[in-house]
């Protein structure tokens, strides 16, 4: 069962680890935290995969709609009840031969315990539903260790190191293939409950995360007319300390981090130039420490109060601002320009390059019970203030026209205003579907809405000559523009018999860009999905089921796609609507093991989905997801 986010935030608030679970991978999050709020639309890097997900986290495919929980859910038991000892897992996609073995294994050294996983993913091209061939494609290991030790029983120190290598990775619908990229992880996390002191709880913690990675659009594709090779380099180093606290019937947190954050990529031109062609981003630096007051509380036995403020300092500087990229050769020229020119040039910055800002967030989220603890309403408002990431302000990719994207140093950072309001009922004693002891005929429905004004959004857009932008050659360029977005979810779950469960989702998301009278490019369309799923006991401690999900979106007019008059960064332009089935069974010996096949996109359907996760690029193009797909995969534990 999916909790809503708002809900599962102020459940989490206070929460302590307990020995016997995994070490502490990373600090804990506080209630307002700005430093990983994500940009609107793109993805720079994959998404980590950690530790206990290693079993069970489906491949990276991310032109296809995901399975639906239902399907992990035998497999994700098994993983679980392997605490105390090892769990090994491995998986077959028949369309692209995608292919996933992974184990996970824990120990108990005296005080302490000591986890470790690894995890292997071989994909390989495959057909979409017109039976075109997608050269997309990867081979990734990622391999994890991680220990706890109890110094004392109110004391716990973590650490936790990951690598996670892909290689060959074809990426079909951007300009480039990453040939090599890897990313390193290491943490420490250190929780102590004081004995007779003020403080409830203290908790450090240090987050050194380094990805570097090589890349080119000659190695893995056929040679075209210009031939690039990026080279980056991505290292981060986050901190904090944070104290809790009892006043009276408030819990409170202080939390103070810090972050130094460096970014450097370069590109190497091939041919028909050689040598530096562009500092796309010249060494960049950033500094950030942030204050965060934060507090819970009960106002009544059915009415709860959290709230928390947040106050950002953050300074950035590009330390090769003014060096010339040697490059050489025919067609040299057009990269012969420095950052800071070419900034200049089209911001008209007067050599500024250097910004500083103080940011203030603030979240309030009040919850009401009702009496018999059936239905919860709930109120989230907040202020949350993202400052430009390193991309948006310093990007200095010069070169033809159609290549050129640059970042604007002198963007104000990015306020969302936003007002939530939801509500989740419970009828006939709702516990989650298959839920030990959930009564047959049970059922939950919950909803929510949003609604949020967003100050000096953070825009990729085309040079048209707009208001501080000096060029009109069609280049990709950053501004501030006024924007709202609002969006409404619908989720119902219902326990028909007992052995027969029922979910439902509904979304829907619109987003306005109110400076250029025009939509918001990368927002959703209408979408959803409907999964049942029978269970029932096939022998003694072995449970089969079955289950079958429809999930569909309606078409999305409203666009941002034309490069002559905006952004162009809708790449697919109005995107059809679809509706995909599923099928699905599997079984499982009690909490030993468990496994589950079925056939994904069983109709075949040539579809796409409008929200592209790869980061905006003017060689962003669309990308057709994976045909019908015959699927097999096994978890064991013991």
């Amino acid at each position: 069962m999916r909790k809503l986010p708002v809900l599962a935030a102020l459940m989490a608030i206070g929460e302590q680890s307990e020995a016997g679970e995994p070490p502490k991978l990373l600090p804990d999050q506080s209630f307002v935290d700005t430093r990983y709020m994500p940009r609107h639309a793109g993805q720079d890097v994959p998404p980590l995969m950690l530790l206990t997900d290693l079993p069970v986290a489906e491949p990276l495919m991310p032109a296809k709609t995901a399975w639906p929980v239902e399907f992990f859910a035998q497999r994700r038991a098994v993983a679980a009840a392997a605490s105390n000892n090892a769990v090994l897992t491995g998986g077959f996609q028949g369309n692209g031969n995608v292919s996933t073995e992974a184990g996970l294994a824990n120990t108990e050294i005296g005080d302490g315990s000591v986890w470790g996983g690894l995890r292997h993913d071989h994909v390989k091209p495959y057909e979409d539903g017109a039976g075109q061939r997608v050269n997309y494609g990867y081979d990734r290991v990622n391999s994890q260790l991680a220990a706890s030790w109890r110094p004392a029983p109110q004391s716990r120190l973590s650490g936790f190191v990951m690598r996670d290598a892909f290689s060959n990775h074809r990426i079909p619908n951007y300009g480039i293939d990453a040939t090599r990229l890897d990313r390193y992880l290491a943490t420490t996390v250190f929780e102590h409950k004081p004995v007779e002191s003020k403080l409830d709880r203290i908790e450090t913690g240090i987050v050194f995360d380094a990805l570097s990675y090589d890349a080119d659009n000659t190695s893995l594709r056929d040679r075209g007319s210009l031939g690039l090779k990026y080279n980056g380099l991505w290292a981060t180093t986050r901190g904090l300390a944070r104290g809790e606290f009892t006043t009276g019937a408030f819990r409170n947190t202080v939390t103070a981090d810090f972050g130094l954050l460096k970014y450097n990529i370069d590109i190497d031109a091939l041919y028909p130039a050689q040598g530096q062609a562009v500092h796309r981003m010249p060494d960049v630096q950033t500094l950030q420490a942030g204050l965060t007051w934060a507090t819970a509380t009960r106002l009544s036995p059915q009415d709860s109060l959290a709230a928390a403020l947040r106050l950002d300092a953050i300074h950035s500087d590009a330390n090769d601002r003014s060096q010339m990229p040697p490059v050489s050769g025919s067609g040299a020229t057009s990269f012969q320009v420095t950052p800071q020119q070419l900034w200049n040039s089209y911001y008209g910055n007067n050599n500024k390059s250097s910004p500083s800002n103080l940011n203030l967030s603030g979240r309030v989220l009040l919850a009401h019970d009702t009496e018999d603890k059936t239905g919860r309403l709930h109120m989230d408002l907040r202020r949350a203030v993202r400052s430009p990431d390193a991309g948006e302000r310093f990007y200095a990719s010069s070169g033809p026209a159609a290549l050129t994207q640059v970042g604007n140093p002198q963007l104000d950072p990015e306020a969302h205003h936003r007002l939530e309001f939801g509500v989740r009922q419970d009828f006939g004693g709702f516990k989650g579907n298959f839920a030990p002891g959930n009564p047959a005929g049970s059922w939950r429905v919950a909803a929510t809405g949003y609604g949020d004004r967003v100050v000096d959004f953070i825009t990729a857009d085309r040079a048209h000559g707009q208001p501080g932008i000096l060029k009109s050659d069609g280049a990709i360029v950053y501004r501030n523009v006024e924007a709202y977005l609002a969006g409404a979810a619908l989720e119902g779950w219902w326990q028909m018999s007992e052995s027969w469960s029922a979910r439902a989702r509904l979304s829907w998301t619109r987003g306005e860009n109110l400076t250029d009278s025009r939509p918001l490019y990368q927002i959703a369309p209408l979408d959803g999905e409907m999964v049942v799923e029978h269970r029932r006991e096939l022998a003694p401690d072995t449970v089969g089921s079955v289950g079958a999900r429809l999930s569909f979106a309606a078409s999305q007019n409203r666009i941002d796609a034309y490069t002559s008059s905006g952004s162009g960064q809708d790449t697919a332009g109005a995107t059809a609507g679809w509706a995909l089935l599923d099928l699905f069974a599997g079984a499982a010996l009690g909490s030993r093991a468990a496994i589950t096949a079925g056939i994904a996109n069983l109709l075949d359907k040539h579809y796409h989905l409008h929200v592209n996760p790869l980061p905006q690029s003017p060689t962003t193009k669309l990308q057709w997801a994976p045909g019908r797909s015959a699927f097999v995969q096994a978890s064991v534990s013991f």
